[in-house]
């Protein structure tokens, strides 16, 4: 399988090249010139946009004509419905006495409220932290307070179905609302010596270790902010000392050396992977890829020294490994002089003097 267009599922350059990509097609296609179905407002968040039209006849036209810009990006469309229209985590109305719309906090039909219950074996810390993120961001979503409460109360709701209390719910916005509208002083003291300590979570033991710790550190270095994160502790997993094996063919950053299936170390080779075995053998480029113009490898099994000729995983064997790809050609050097192999031109290795000399100078 090979890669030609986009990049790989999961990839972490994924949404920066979607952003790029759409830049330059904004710029290209709707900045430089100006179309008669323009939306006359638009904003993109990575690839999901909201726009304006002055009419309905122009929302076809102007889908149709960025869909024809290019062939592997296609665009869909969702239109307003009573008044109102989703757009990533919100809902944005028409507003009766406002020429703003109403902003409030989207909720999916798929949604089914259900967050860890709140008898969970975790640091109550965490629940309360969970209501806050939460109120944080409705908070910040709805453009008025009676959006702000409405949501506030179906928020709530989906909580208290989790077996959370209302106490602690309305304690929790009670201290988030405290931050946003009550100024807190600035004091300016010492630096203080951040030191945090991970520990195992232990259930109510670990909320009196803390309290414990913290209360000896304050006693003894005032200057020292303490802290505790509690992790998770004991599980099945860690009490077997044993894995599952990582494959062979996907390891990288290893120098390796190939026998042939037929004659053995006659016929043997050393060399080095930067990256998956898997490629450098049978990738495009790779010294077993029929495309590769003319390899060892190749060029013994085009010679038909045995019947049985081949080169397989079972034929090989990790001799070293480095970080880098010039570790990798001073192995690589170093192993061939030792190993008699009679395959490799040594070509991608460095020479054995070189090899010294920068020992020597380090």
């Amino acid at each position: 399988y090979q890669q030609v267009d986009g990049v790989a599922m999961g990839s972490s350059l994924g949404p920066l090249l979607a952003n790029i990509y759409m830049a330059h097609l904004e710029e290209e296609f709707f900045l430089k010139t100006q179309h008669p179905f323009s939306p006359s407002y638009y904003r993109r968040y990575v690839d999901d946009t909201f726009c304006l039209f002055t009419s309905e006849d122009h929302v076809d036209l102007f889908l149709n004509f960025i869909n024809s810009i290019d062939t592997s990006i296609q665009f869909d469309k969702e239109s307003e419905v009573n008044g109102q229209l989703p757009f990533l985590d919100t809902i944005i109305k028409r507003s009766l006495n406002n020429i703003y719309p109403d902003v409030a906090t989207r909720v999916k039909p798929t949604d089914k409220g259900l967050f860890y219950n709140s008898q969970s074996f975790i640091p109550e810390s965490y629940k309360s932290n969970l209501i806050y993120i939460l109120v944080y961001r409705v908070f910040h979503i709805a453009s008025s307070y009676t959006i702000f409460h409405h949501d506030l109360q179906v928020l709530k709701s989906k909580f208290l179905k989790n077996g959370f209390s209302s106490v602690l719910f309305d304690l929790t916005v009670r201290k988030f609302l405290d931050k946003q509208y009550t100024p807190e002083e600035q004091v300016t003291t010492v630096r203080r010596m951040k030191v945090t300590m991970l520990l195992p979570y232990l259930g109510p033991l670990s909320v009196f270790i803390e309290r414990r710790l913290a209360e000896l550190i304050a006693g003894f270095c005032p200057l020292v902010d303490f802290g505790i994160i509690c992790g998770r502790g004991r599980t099945i997993g860690g009490l077997f000392s044993f894995g599952d094996g990582f494959p062979l063919e996907c390891g990288g950053g290893v120098v390796y050396g190939i026998e042939c299936g037929s004659c053995g170390s006659g016929a043997a080779c050393v060399g080095g992977a930067i990256n998956a075995m898997h490629e450098g053998f049978c990738g495009t480029g790779g010294r077993l890829h029929p495309s590769t113009e003319s390899t060892a490898l190749l060029e013994h099994l085009a010679e038909g020294m045995g019947p049985d000729c081949e080169f397989g995983t079972d034929g090989i064997g990790i001799l070293d490994s480095c970080a880098g790809d010039l570790g990798l050609r001073y192995a690589g050097g170093m192993h061939l002089e030792r190993s008699g192999q009679t395959l490799d031109t040594r070509e991608g290795s460095m020479p054995l003097e070189m090899v010294w000399l920068v020992v020597l100078c380090l």
